[in-house]
């Protein structure tokens, strides 16, 4: 997977380096190229490439487009990628629906944390899948970020949903598990989303971590780029 980043900084929603040199304009779109998947250049997609029924509905460009597309993976939800989840994510976040864009964003995470799991996926598919991931995460997270309460929920009703609606491929027998049990495989890679979610209530609920994190935001501008 060829990756490249059209901004001029990386921001994570937690640890970040300080930098003077930091723009601090908005970000509104997320523009990457991430080879042969997905490429967005002002907002607007260039090349998709994760799903054969999703993609010329997001090729479009259009909100109609877009609309079309997250109604086709919500009703359908057993074999929807998570990289095809993550490319919503991108695309909900240029058409200025972000509270979507983390929904979409977290669910793919979540699906692709079981995956990995149970799974024993070729080193490719999982080097793709997990700098997909980090790539849009880079973008989507910071803006989540922006109010702990509202991303609380959010990432609680991902976890919900990703309890709710099963990766279908996890139980194709052609794709090799690293478990002769694959449901008692998936519940243990739900506990672990569980437990993620706990760590994550657990490093805010310490005023230094919350301290450090929100001096480090503001070091890095990320309020005024992401938080408007």
């Amino acid at each position: 997977m060829k990756v490249l980043i059209k901004t001029s900084l990386i921001l994570t929603a937690l640890y970040l380096n300080a930098c003077s040199s930091i723009s601090k304009a908005p970000v509104k779109s997320i523009d990457i190229y991430v080879k042969p998947y997905y490429s967005a250049q002002k907002g607007k997609a260039e090349n998709v490439f994760v799903h054969n029924k999703i993609d010329p509905m997001l090729r479009e460009n259009s909100l109609g487009g877009y609309e079309n597309a997250a109604k086709f993976a919500e009703e359908n939800p057993a074999r929807i990628s998570p990289m095809t989840m993550f490319t919503l994510a991108t695309r909900a976040y240029d058409f200025g629906l972000r509270d979507e864009a983390v929904d979409w964003y977290y669910r793919g995470q979540n699906r692709l944390i079981t995956a990995l799991y149970v799974l024993d996926l070729p080193k490719r598919t999982v080097d793709d899948n997990t700098g997909f991931a980090q790539i849009v995460g880079q973008f989507i997270n910071p803006y989540a970020f922006c109010d702990l309460t509202k991303q609380r929920k959010a990432a609680e009703n991902a976890l919900n949903w990703t309890i709710d609606h099963p990766y279908e491929i996890l139980f194709i027998k052609a794709l090799p598990s690293k478990f002769a049990d694959r449901h008692t495989a998936l519940k243990e890679a739900e506990a672990k989303l569980k437990a993620r979610l706990q760590e994550q209530d657990a490093f805010f609920a310490n005023p230094e971590n919350k301290s450090t994190w929100q001096k480090e935001r503001s070091e890095n501008f990320v309020n005024e780029r992401f938080c408007w």
